[in-house]
């Protein structure tokens, strides 16, 4: 019973064989731990062949549960996650089995139903430009805002259409409150000394608290072309603070009363922390979203994030990349016109080096959802991966644009390190990598490039003190470690390991 718990318990999850064993084997030795294991899986096929033939599935050290052939039911309101499931003096799993509960605590009988999604109005742009005939200018702006902001699947959106009583002496805050939203957000189109300006106050309805006033300079508004960009930069930024907080809202819930939503809103507050530790949190309460609600596409999409995070996190084998593939290709079933399920399926494709499919899935999330900085800057490190290192450096220039202070900076800085390293511009290189690790001490890949550019300028000081660095912030760390890097071209990570190969040999 514990093992299919173990297996069934996140949908989708692939368990390592020698982490089976530790956890419910731990007093045995390694031998008759695997025994024990072989026994158990063996048994466990016979019994399911019958009513589920192939539901047990096994490739190498790995070993999982077919998702389509079962459904798991949450506990009834009352009970605990696996309750009366103990196996005496099984410490590993005793442990495990404590997590999964703090994670996903009992649901006590009177738990409240779902709530809908969080909501945001969009009011008309107020033209303070002191011109009236730029009236008309302001309402295309709101309801190019709108229409971009009700791309973020994951936010209900009561647009301009819906809002044009506001107005008179009404303002933002009683607007949203008449309009039932959860968020408010209303904007200004004004004059500035360099030229025009896009303002405005995100706020939360419930208590008039304000989020966000994000101010964006716009060239000459009579330019076709001049503002979408602007219009997708304000969408990234209030994206990004609705995102923290509904982080912030659910911290505060008692966890037993946590709905999918909240569920889905704690898990990325755990997952933001990219440590394996949180990120497993971050999967339980995933897996308990999507235990609540099946087709729910959010709850899918952030399952497969959250799965490739722990792949990326531990350089995983092609199987499992597929893994996380498949699990991205579903959520975009559940939603074709959810930006971020396309993201993932590219960022799965990238990884096992298919580039052209690679490609044209990050287009299309682009193209769904064109504030989505995630995607611009997995469209950069793909062009990076592909050897054309000066594209990269728009993509990934674009997605700091975009979001320029969300917790994925790290990330943003690291690739623009690592396409300056491979033009030659190794002073430039150097200086985005050492904010990459500024912004994540322990991530490698900017410590790879640092070295590198120190190296390559003969400075082999610096490179031995950055050596050492990345060695005490991931211990462990091995020169192989860099041939997981996807690189259409293996040259590349062998060029990467010179520098490495050097300073360990001197």
């Amino acid at each position: 019973m514990a093992l299919i718990a173990m297996l069934a318990l996140l949908p989708r999850q692939e368990h390592n064989r020698d982490w089976l064993r530790r956890q419910l084997w731990s007093r045995s030795s390694e031998e008759q731990g695997q025994a024990s294991l072989r026994k158990e899986l063996s048994r466990l096929r016979k019994e399911l062949d019958g009513p589920a033939p192939g539901l047990l599935c096994s490739e190498g050290r790995r070993v999982w549960l077919d998702p389509d052939q079962y459904d798991l039911l949450p506990a009834e309101p009352g009970q605990m996650l696996l309750e009366g499931l103990e196996i005496p003096g099984a410490a590993e799993f005793a442990r495990w089995l404590e997590q999964q509960r703090a994670a996903v605590p009992h649901r006590p009988e009177n738990f409240a139903a779902p709530r809908a999604p969080s909501s945001v109005a969009v009011l008309p742009f107020v033209n303070d430009s002191g011109d009236a005939t730029s009236d008309y200018l302001a309402a295309g702006i709101g309801d190019e805002l709108a229409d971009r902001i009700s791309r973020l699947r994951w936010l209900k959106v009561i647009g301009s259409g819906n809002s044009f009583g506001v107005g008179g002496g009404e303002d933002v805050l009683a607007a949203g409150r008449r309009l039932g939203a959860a968020y408010v957000f209303g904007g200004r189109l004004r004059r500035s000394l360099s030229g025009w300006q896009l303002s405005g106050r995100l706020m939360a309805c419930s208590d008039g608290e304000i989020i966000c006033a994000p101010a964006l300079e716009l060239r000459n508004p009579q330019e076709s072309n001049a503002i979408l960009p602007i219009v997708d930069q304000m969408v990234a930024i209030l994206s990004e603070r609705l995102d923290a907080s509904e982080q912030d809202r659910v911290a505060a819930l008692p966890a037993d009363q946590l709905d999918v939503d909240d569920l889905i809103w704690r898990g990325r507050w755990h997952q933001n922390r990219l440590s394996a530790p949180e990120l497993d949190k971050a999967a339980t309460l995933f897996g308990e979203a999507l235990r609540l609600a099946p087709e729910s596409p959010n709850a899918a999409i952030e399952w497969a994030q959250n799965l490739g995070h722990r792949l990326w996190s531990r350089r995983a084998e092609p199987g499992e990349v597929q893994a996380f593939g498949d699990a991205a290709r579903r959520a975009v079933d559940l939603d074709r016109r959810d930006g971020r399920g396309h993201m993932l399926v590219g960022i799965a494709e990238m990884w096992l080096r298919r580039m052209g499919p690679a490609e044209t899935w990050l287009r299309e999330a682009i193209d769904l959802c064109p504030s989505l900085a995630m995607a611009h800057e997995q469209l950069g490190t793909l062009q990076t991966l592909n050897g054309r290192p000066v594209a990269a450096c728009e993509w990934l220039m674009t997605a700091l644009r975009l979001s320029p202070h969300d917790f994925r900076r790290f990330y943003r800085e690291a690739e623009l390190a690592l396409a300056l390293l491979l033009q030659g511009e190794w002073e430039d290189a150097l200086s985005r990598a050492e904010t990459a690790i500024a912004l994540q001490p322990a991530y490698w890949h900017a410590h790879l490039t640092r070295i590198n550019a120190l190296w390559r300028l003969k400075n082999d000081a610096g490179a031995a003190t950055a050596l050492a660095e990345l060695q005490a912030a991931r211990p462990g760390f091995r020169s192989d470690y860099v041939d997981w890097i996807p690189f259409r071209n293996a040259s590349f990570n062998a060029w990467l390991k010179e520098p490495l190969q050097a300073l360990q040999s001197g």
